[in-house]
Formats: C-alpha cells, sequence, structure tokens
C-alpha cells in the first residue's frame, strides 16, 4: 500500500464537504475519483497533497515514497522553451556538469600535491553524476517529450505560446522526469483535444508508478484505470474495475435497492437455475457476461489491426530496398 486515507472529515463555514472518507491505494494501481461537481473530489486531492489541513482524520504515505501533483490551475509559463521547462527538472545533474568541468580545469594546472584530492573530487562526481542517470538525461528527456506527442521542432517553442492542453503536457512531462511513486492529477483532460488524450493516455498507461486522478471524462477513465472511487455527499465508495464496471455496479445496486424496497416476496427453495436465481445472482451474472463481451470487442479489434500490420509489412518487404 503507498497511500492510506483514513475517516478523512472536512468543513468549510460549518458546512461538512467530507464525511468519513476512507480508502487506499495499492503500489502501481490506476485509481480515478468521481463524483458530481461539488462533492469535494478537489478538496480531498489538496488535503492528501497537505494544501489543507483535514478537521479530522489521517493521510499517510508509505515510508521513502514521493508524491508529484499537478493541480487544475497549475500551467507552465514563461519564455523557456519547452525543452528548457524540462530541464529545469534536471537541475541537479546540470550542476554536477559543471562542477566537473571546473574540476576538470582545475586539474590542468594543479601541482602534484592539489592534483590528488582533486583528483578523488573528480571521481565522487563522475560516480554521483552516474547514479543520477546523467549520461543518459539528454536522451531521457527527448524521449518523454516525443512520447507526449511534440516533435522535434516544437522543442524550441517558447511555453508562453503554447495552448492549454501543451501547456498541461509540459507540466506532466516535469511530473514523469521526476518519477514520483504516486502521480496525482485534478482533471487532466481539460483542454485537451482527442489527439492529447490519447497521448496522455498512453504516458499514464505506460507510467510504471501508481497515478491516482480526478476525471469526468468516462471514457479517459476507462481506457486507465482499475479502480474507481465514486464521492458522494455521504461517504466514499471503491468500486473495483474500469468505469464501464463501475456504471453497471450502479444500476445493479439501484435495481436491488428497488427490489428490497418493494419487498417482492421470496421462496423458499431457490434452485440454482438461471430462471429461478436471485434477481441479484442474475445482474451480477449479466453483469460480467457484458465484460466478457466487450473485451471480446476490444480483442476482436485488436487482431483486425494487427492484422492490417502486418499486411502493410509484408507488403513493404517486398520492396528491393527495403529487403536489401
Amino acid at each position: 500500500m503507498i497511500l492510506s486515507v483514513n475517516n478523512i472529515n472536512k468543513s468549510f463555514h460549518e458546512v461538512p464537504i467530507l464525511k468519513n472518507v476512507s480508502f487506499h491505494i495499492e503500489d502501481y494501481e490506476k485509481a480515478a475519483i468521481v463524483g458530481i461537481n461539488g462533492a469535494g473530489k478537489t478538496t480531498l486531492l489538496r488535503i492528501i497533497m497537505g494544501e489543507l489541513s483535514a478537521d479530522e482524520g489521517l493521510v499517510t504515505l508509505a515510508k521513502d515514497k514521493t508524491i508529484g501533483y499537478l493541480s487544475q490551475q497549475e500551467a507552465v509559463s514563461g519564455e523557456n522553451t519547452i525543452y528548457q521547462e524540462l530541464l529545469c527538472v534536471k537541475q541537479d545533474i546540470l550542476d554536477m556538469e559543471q562542477r566537473m568541468h571546473t574540476v576538470e580545469l582545475q586539474m590542468k594546472t594543479a601541482d602534484n600535491e592539489r592534483l590528488s584530492g582533486l583528483m578523488e573530487t573528480y571521481a565522487s562526481l563522475t560516480h554521483a553524476y552516474e547514479t543520477a542517470n546523467g549520461y543518459a538525461y539528454k536522451s531521457e528527456l527527448v524521449g518523454v517529450l516525443r512520447g507526449l506527442g511534440f516533435t522535434q521542432e516544437e522543442f524550441y517553442k517558447p511555453v508562453s505560446t503554447l495552448s492549454g492542453g501543451q501547456k498541461t503536457r509540459v507540466a506532466l512531462g516535469k511530473l514523469l522526469l521526476l518519477k514520483p511513486n504516486l502521480i496525482i492529477l485534478d482533471e487532466p483532460t481539460n483542454h485537451l483535444d482527442i489527439a492529447s488524450k490519447e497521448i496522455l493516455e498512453d504516458a499514464l498507461n505506460a507510467y510504471e508508478g501508481t497515478v491516482l486522478y480526478v476525471s469526468h471524462d468516462r471514457y479517459f477513465i476507462n481506457k486507465i484505470t482499475d479502480k474507481i472511487a465514486e464521492l458522494t455527499s455521504s461517504d466514499l465508495t471503491v468500486y473495483l474495475g474500469d468505469y464501464d464496471y463501475y456504471v453497471d455496479k450502479k444500476v445493479e445496486e439501484a435495481e436491488i435497492k428497488k427490489l428490497e424496497a418493494e419487498k417482492v416476496p421470496q421462496t423458499a427453495e431457490v434452485k440454482t437455475t438461471p430462471a429461478n436465481m436471485s434477481f441479484a445472482e442474475q445482474k451480477r451474472l449479466q453483469s460480467e457476461q457484458r465484460k466478457v463481451e466487450r473485451q471480446i470487442d476490444e480483442i476482436e479489434t485488436n487482431i483486425e489491426k494487427y492484422e492490417t500490420q502486418i499486411e502493410a509489412l509484408e507488403m513493404e518487404m517486398t520492396k528491393p530496398e527495403v529487403f536489401q
């Protein structure tokens, strides 16, 4: 478990916003917090980040774990280029490079007595530089930018000229370079077009850490989520599945409540045949069936896509210049 939230309560001007909110996030999970506007989703994130204090309750981050946070309002600005903005994340490596260069110059003119100490300093710096991935940070930075959909020509555009969606991608790029164990995002798809959303989906799916985010975009949630925490005015409920599973469970819960309210009589003996299953069991099986059908549709779509790619590659291989 990387994050635990226990019995959080928060009120503003005596109006309750969060009531006994509890949930936890496991390592490597991709979890979404959903709920209507005003349910307290952003407030909950700010309490987790320590920007707000809870009236009651406790937030616990696992030992030696780090968090990166991207709020709704946070955006990059200034006259840095996109490349320079991400390069700021590697300032510690840049500082080590400068110190190494300084020591190199000093060694060229040092006498034998001083040279020994400089060589020890240089060896220590190079070891720290290598440990910090200093020899590969440029390729790492370029890989993140390309993974976020930026072309080589765009690397040198000032961030002040970017759209809101592009600025969000730059801010996310900085988080990805920092490599926190847990990334927390508040409405990350705001201002993003369809292509940018797909890029964001791919980046978060590929991220090897844990992701917790707030979103209203059901299609985005479906792509990258394996746990949903629904926040209401009265409590928080966790559903282990994607958005479609969450919707199915909500429908099932509503139908069960309706059935219970109507007090439908149950027979004393219930056979285990489909026709005589309980209403709840029938709904559960129907939900599972729909989930399997969606998975089959997705597999068939992928097969068709891969067959098309194979055919294109086979055609490409028939070209003499490629074959050689």
